[in-house]
């Protein structure tokens, strides 16, 4: 029996055996059936909640006989009373016969649904009465956020869009200037995963070769901001850090699924390039660009070696500088370069150092103490995030949690979703007015019930959901190939954010574990990967690391091969739901 917490210790709890059922028979006593394990977050959430709530720890114990199994000691009963997931929460007959069951249930459904079942019992029709109790408890969901309804046709409508713009000839969307579009491939690429698409591959690749030839600096690594034709052809020489983290992102993902090298080396120049030239050896904060300069960068390796090079501008933005943290700690893991992930962690420790303000989050650059964007704020929780992903430790949640309060309090719009900047008493002409982009929105909504999953915090995909109903479908079509960010946002809702649980590293480095690893590099876009000491749980004799995949209210079996958790992850294999 795995260990109860908080006050579920107060439960009577039974074991599972025949002496139990027949306590249960003998009393004309209903089983409250409780499958649970060691690893399992929501089970331990249950305990802390439900199962300490004094009034249902009084009901339970003179009311029901209450069983809890460990699935991983008692497989066979697992894969008969499981309903959705750990925690299962059942109710049996005195014969083991199953007459309700759910996943998780908190404190006020637990109470009613328990009075249910004894009113239910009462009366001799417990059937026909659960039947309509478990009606009503399904329908507790209406009572949440709902996304707007986001029909196919406005998908489609999208990728149509998509391809209207895309150049056949030469990649990339749009005529010219042609710019680098990375949230569009981020999105083609998160639907090539799932579907293996021709069209969409041929897309991707044509794109970032025909980026590669013309926008990338093949002498001293890095990309050029555009080209001013069509053809990639004729860059604009400035190096933008945004920019770079962004191809850098592309090009890393490709990679992993094309399997291509070539991928994997520009990477390595992208990644060079902005550790060598744009990241301050000593802060470690990332440069916002490099000066454009035409002659210089037609020029050979030796002969660059003699002028003069063009000028980085030193100033640390903080958007761009967590963008760059969190695309250059992705590569490290996913190219298994370990100075590149703490390259990145010293940029992010930057921005917390530099640029943090407990009450109003993120600070654009450390010159300027009274520019607060929403933009930085969207990003540095991004790279929050990734440095979860990287730490047993979750020391950085304080400060996750108090960016997202500042952003409520700061940014929030009186209509809904969040404006671009924190209003200024003196503002001036169309500053007195704060704008709501689409695109930053879409993104804090996606990385919020990311954080949410990271954090076990269901609430914020509640209020993820909230930004996200703030857009009509007019405003999708007006933005064009723009919305990939709005669409990626709305997946990740629809289909639910999700924390990979890897236990058992016992103090190794995650990009040392094999579990971990894979987890990455199955690319779920909607996953985080939460690594775990397991200093204080008792996990029997399995074998370990082990991983569970755990949404909003239940947790998958163990996993214990990598290669099976990257294909369920991919949803290539079993469901584990």
């Amino acid at each position: 029996m795995s260990r109860p917490l908080g006050k579920a210790n107060e439960i009577q709890w039974r074991e599972w055996s025949n002496e139990t059922f027949d306590e249960a028979k003998t009393s004309k006593k209903l089983v409250l059936l409780d499958l649970s394990a060691g690893w399992c977050h929501w089970c331990h959430v249950m305990d802390q909640t439900s199962y300490s709530d004094p009034g249902i720890i009084e009901i339970i114990n003179k009311d029901f006989i209450p069983v809890r199994v460990d699935i991983d000691e008692r497989p066979d009963i697992s894969e008969r009373y499981n309903r959705g997931g750990f925690p299962t929460t059942a109710f049996l007959s005195d014969r083991g016969e199953s007459v309700w069951g759910g996943t998780y249930i908190p404190p006020q459904d637990m109470k009613r649904i328990m009075k249910a079942v004894l009113a239910a019992k009462e009366s001799g029709d417990i059937d026909q009465a659960l039947e309509r109790d478990r009606i009503q408890y399904l329908d507790l969901s209406k009572s949440l956020q709902k996304l707007p309804p986001m029909s196919s046709a406005i998908i489609d409508t999208v990728f149509e869009d998509i391809f209207a713009t895309y150049d056949v000839q030469n990649g990339g969307f749009g005529i010219e200037p042609k710019f680098p579009q990375p949230d569009v491939i981020d999105l083609l690429l998160e639907r090539y995963l799932e579907t293996e698409d021709k069209e969409l591959a041929a897309a991707i690749e044509h794109t970032l070769s025909s980026m590669t030839e013309g926008l990338y600096d093949k002498v001293e690594g890095g990309l050029f901001r555009y080209s001013v034709t069509r053809d990639w052809k004729t860059p604009h020489y400035e190096k933008m850090l945004e920019g770079n983290a962004g191809f850098l992102r592309n090009l890393v993902r490709a990679y992993f699924a094309f399997r291509k090298d070539k991928y994997a080396e520009t990477a390595s120049g992208i990644a060079t390039y902005m550790i060598g030239t744009l990241q301050d050896p000593d802060s470690g904060g990332f440069f916002g660009s490099q000066d454009a300069d035409e002659d210089y960068y037609r020029l050979s390796c030796p002969q660059r070696r003699r002028v003069k090079r063009p000028d980085v501008t030193k100033t640390i933005y903080a958007g761009w500088n967590s963008e760059a943290a969190s695309a250059i700690m992705e590569a490290g893991v996913l190219l298994r370069d370990g100075s590149w992930v703490d390259a990145g962690k010293k940029a992010f420790r930057y921005s917390l150092d530099r640029l943090w303000n407990d009450s109003l989050g993120l600070v654009r650059h450390a010159r300027e103490k009274e520019l607060y964007l929403f933009e930085d704020q969207v990003s540095f929780l991004q790279s929050l995030t990734a440095m979860i992903e990287l730490s047993t430790s979750r020391d950085l949640t304080r400060i996750g949690d108090k960016l997202i309060e500042a952003v409520d309090r700061e940014f929030k719009d009186s209509e809904g979703g969040y404006i671009d900047v924190v209003k200024e008493e003196n503002a001036i002409g169309e500053l007195v007015t704060g704008r709501r982009s689409l695109i930053t929105n879409s993104k804090w909504a996606k990385i919020l019930a990311l954080y949410g999953a990271a954090t076990h915090r269901l609430e914020l995909t509640e209020k993820a959901k909230a930004v996200m109903c703030v857009f009509t479908q007019k405003d999708v079509y007006a933005h064009g190939v723009f919305a990939s960010s709005y669409v990626a946002a709305w997946w990740t809702l629809d289909q639910g954010a999700i924390a990979v649980e890897v236990h058992g590293l016992a103090g190794q480095d995650p990009l040392t574990v094999p579990m971990w690893l894979a987890a990455k590099e199955a690319l779920n876009p909607r996953a985080v990967v939460l690594p775990s000491e397991d200093k204080d749980r008792t996990l029997g004799s399995a074998d370990l690391p082990f991983a569970v995949i755990c949404n909003a209210h239940r947790c998958s079996k163990r996993v214990t091969d990598p290669q099976e958790l990257k294909a369920a992850l991919r949803g290539q294999g079993p469901s584990q739901f």
